[in-house]
């Protein structure tokens, strides 16, 4: 009796199959365009990545060679080229236009335009985010809003930078926090950043200066 049922069944299976036949073998077409499309994008999404990096990499190479001995005139000429080639990327997403915005970033940072340096590293930190270059481009950002007096935002992005665990120049970040909110007059907040710095980077010569501050600020009486 199983038998038969299974053998009935079957038969209904086979029935059904062969009478869609047509839409089964159109959907494995599709799904098999579909698959070779994606193969295709995907390679060719790489290819422009690799292309994007490697003419970021020859303008940097091209700005900065053998430029020790040049005349002013002939760095500040070479810092246009590479900024007029380099903006030609920063429209781009993921690593390239990262790369592209940061490239941008130093450069209006060696001209002193601080402001647009800045927006060339915040564009470069949304295209980087979750990525090592993210903290990097944080405190940098925090650094050009300094130079422009926005004490409030280089203290919010010094704090950013700081808080990422990976980031090479992590305690410099969270000095410079503290610094910014002793600044402004927040001395508990900022006792409170150099005392993590101190407890948990003791051997770190930026430790070394929070300690000394906390001694300044409790000698002070701004501190308890």
């Amino acid at each position: 009796m199983a038998d038969f049922e299974e053998q009935t069944a079957s038969k209904k299976l086979a029935g059904f199959i062969e009478k869609r036949k047509v839409a089964f073998i159109a959907t494995l077409i599709v799904f098999i365009c579909l698959l070779i499309g994606y193969v295709i994008f995907a390679n060719v999404a790489n290819n422009n990545k690799l292309k994007g990096l490697q003419a970021i990499d020859e303008i940097t190479f091209e700005m900065t060679d053998k430029s020790s001995g040049l005349e002013e005139a002939e760095i500040s000429a070479r810092l246009n080229t590479a900024f007029e080639k380099a903006s030609a990327y920063t429209k781009k997403g993921g690593i390239v236009g990262a790369r592209a915005n940061m490239l941008c970033a130093d450069i209006t940072y060696q001209q002193k335009k601080y402001a647009e340096s800045a927006d060339f590293w915040k564009a470069a930190a949304e295209k980087a985010k979750k990525t090592y270059i993210a903290p990097l481009c944080y405190f940098n950002l925090a650094a050009c809003y300094e130079e422009t007096g926005n004490n409030e935002d280089a203290a919010t992005y010094y704090k950013l930078a700081a808080d990422d665990n990976s980031f090479v120049i992590r305690t410099h970040a969270m000095f410079s926090y503290g610094r910014l909110l002793e600044a402004k007059g927040d001395y508990a907040t900022a006792a409170a950043a150099y005392t993590e710095l101190n407890d948990n980077f003791s051997d770190d010569s930026w430790a070394d200066l929070a300690k000394s501050r906390l001694i300044a600020l409790k000698k002070d009486g701004k501190i308890e």
